[in-house]
């Protein structure tokens, strides 16, 4: 460690910063000690450190930002990621990577019934494809086929063989496709092992593709869902389903921006209605209540807009990230053609992350819940952890991308964080969001 002199603050500050080790630096007028360290190590992590495995899978913690050097660190070590919070003896650690993924990606539905008495018998499913001249938005394709069954492997061939030939005429661009499976939903090969039928689209394209006729939509199994209201912070626990904000700076930015084409107010604006620009609370005389309340327009922000944590309302109260990802994270399903793919593609991009060391196994990281992201996505949070990030070239973590969380919303959507308007908002399974796995390691 080197131990340095300087007159006055000025030459401290005009001074190279240190890169190699750390620099106990002296300031002569004030007496004041200055610290620059370099790779230090800590027990006591805070948010913006890293975490890393040494050369015997032990974990290591280095204080993070402009203390630490990737250059330096030996290379013997793995970099894991960074802590975004922590609870006492309890970190929360985001993993150094992120991939963009959909929420899921293969869609299953239960065949109704069949009827096995030998005679000749019409059917039809409805499904909702895509491409080619199939059916409208929202709507389902109907495909018909005939069969003379006494097991449910005549009745598969009839209606793969029908949907083949309606892909054909149609021209629809997904892969549908009907198999025998057991009361798990598991692919089995025999009439003997089976009890059901199961009708499949081995990508999930259109979020309307839970549609569906003659059937039954058995995607998600027992994955529990919720649109129940959450709460906001503003007086009274304001109801919402959306609006809740995870990022103020983003969703100041939004409510400011020419993309809000909300109209200005023009009566007295009630605690908890929103989107109140910053002029308009400023300068309108309907702003009154909000600016005796709140004083200054950020305070108004976060205390209107941005959503309680912790609270028990709505997608709070479902299972945890981590429950969630432990239960249906490395879920699978056949394919078409001959393979396996994953079914809830983010969870899975998580619930997949694995390092040799006690609370850093696969099972130990899972795609953030509501509750972890929106600790990661507070505004002091990302200015911890980014300095770090940068510096070991991790996947950057902004209050501009679009992030997957763990609950799901309804039959067709799910929470994640949006980059437009710094909300905890529920969209589309199939769309691609960034998902990147946490961690909470006790220390």
């Amino acid at each position: 460690m080197a131990i340095k002199s300087f007159p006055n603050k000025a030459a401290y500050d005009a001074a190279p910063k240190p890169t190699i080790e750390s620099q106990v630096s002296m300031i002569e007028t004030s007496r004041e000690i200055i610290v620059d360290g370099v790779n230090v190590l800590t027990t006591e992590p805070v948010p913006g450190d890293a975490i890393f495995l040494d050369e015997s899978n032990k974990i290591v913690f280095v204080k993070g930002g402009d203390w630490i050097q990737k250059a330096i660190i030996p290379s013997a070590w793995t970099w894991v990621g960074t802590v975004f919070f922590r609870e006492g003896r309890q970190v929360a650690i985001v993993h150094k990577t992120g991939e963009d993924r959909k929420y899921a990606d293969v869609v299953q539905f239960k065949l109704n019934d069949p009827t096995f008495d030998g005679a000749e018998h019409t059917a039809s499913i409805g499904v909702r494809v895509t491409g080619g001249t199939s059916a409208g938005y929202g709507s389902n394709t109907t495909i018909s086929y005939t069969y003379t069954a006494t097991t449910l492997s005549e009745v598969i061939t009839a209606l793969n063989t029908a949907i083949d030939a309606a892909k054909t005429t149609l021209g629809f661009t997904n892969t549908v496709w009907a198999y025998l499976a057991d009361a798990a939903g598991s692919k089995v090969d025999s009439d003997a092992d089976a009890t059901q039928i199961i009708v499949q689209i081995d990508s999930w394209s259109d979020y309307r593709q839970y549609n569906c006729a003659g059937m039954t939509h058995i995607t998600w199994g027992d994955m529990p869902a919720s649109t129940v209201y959450f709460k906001q912070t503003a007086k009274g626990g304001v109801n919402t389903e959306y609006d809740g904000a995870m990022n103020m700076a983003r969703r100041i930015a939004y409510i400011n921006s020419s993309s809000n084409t909300a109209a200005a107010p023009s009566s007295n604006v009630p605690l908890g209605a929103g989107m109140v620009r910053r002029t308009e609370f400023n300068t309108s005389p309907y702003c009154q209540l909000l600016r005796d309340t709140y004083g200054t327009y950020e305070d108004y922000v976060a205390g209107d807009q941005m959503a309680m944590c912790p609270q028990k309302y709505g997608s709070f109260a479902l299972p945890s990230g981590k429950e969630l990802c432990k239960k249906y994270g490395l879920l699978t399903a056949p394919t078409k053609a001959g393979g396996t793919k994953v079914k809830f593609t983010a969870m899975y991009v998580a619930s997949s992350v694995s390092y040799d060391a006690d609370g850093l196994r696969q099972g130990d990281w899972f795609l953030p819940g509501v509750v972890e992201g929106t600790r990661l996505m507070r505004d002091e949070t990302l200015t911890a952890i980014a300095p770090t990030i940068s510096k070991m070239a991790g996947t950057a973590i902004n209050n501009s991308t679009y992030r997957w969380l763990a609950q799901r919303y309804n039959v067709g959507g799910a929470r994640f964080f949006s980059g437009t308007y710094g909300t905890l908002s529920y969209f589309g399974v199939v769309y691609s969001y960034r998902a990147q796995a946490v961690a909470l390691l006790n220390i």
